[in-house]
């Protein structure tokens, strides 16, 4: 039996958001399935070859809207085409969900009853298993 390893680039984008944000709440955080996730297809579950494929992200980074703010980047990174962008699958947060799979809403939010509201979900596509690289976000500039 293989041990669950979550891709590199999901321990990347956690890492930047632990440092700019180091009193952040962790209680929504995750990454490996639980139960209920383990009953279903899902990003949390690992695949075939022991990668997980997602990760969850507390909503509250410290101050009232960076959340948003996160997730708003992420999104706009992963449409944006540049190197490393196609690292990331989709986003749900606020009861919404973006992702690159439908045309005529391409990475933009949509949708509801997605849940989601105390935490960001990040999943990531097979590309997030080789490349580590840190995510080009502002929100991790100094400010």
């Amino acid at each position: 039996m293989f041990r669950p390893k979550l891709v590199p680039a999901a321990i990347t984008l956690r890492s930047q958001i632990d440092k700019r944000f180091p009193k952040r709440d962790k209680r929504s955080d995750g990454w490996i399935g639980d139960k209920a996730h383990q009953a279903r297809v899902s990003d949390h579950n690992p695949d075939s070859d022991g990668w997980v494929h997602a990760i969850d992200i507390d909503a509250d980074l410290g101050k009232p809207g960076d959340a948003q703010l996160l997730a708003d980047q992420i999104v706009s990174y992963a449409a944006s085409g540049v190197p490393g962008a196609n690292r990331i699958r989709y986003v749900v947060f606020n009861d919404q969900v973006a992702s690159g799979t439908y045309s005529k809403t391409r990475w933009q939010w949509r949708g509801r009853g997605y849940g989601h509201r105390d935490h960001i979900h990040v999943s990531f596509l097979k590309a997030a298993e080789k490349d580590p690289r840190p995510f080009p976000l502002s929100i991790f500039e100094k400010d």
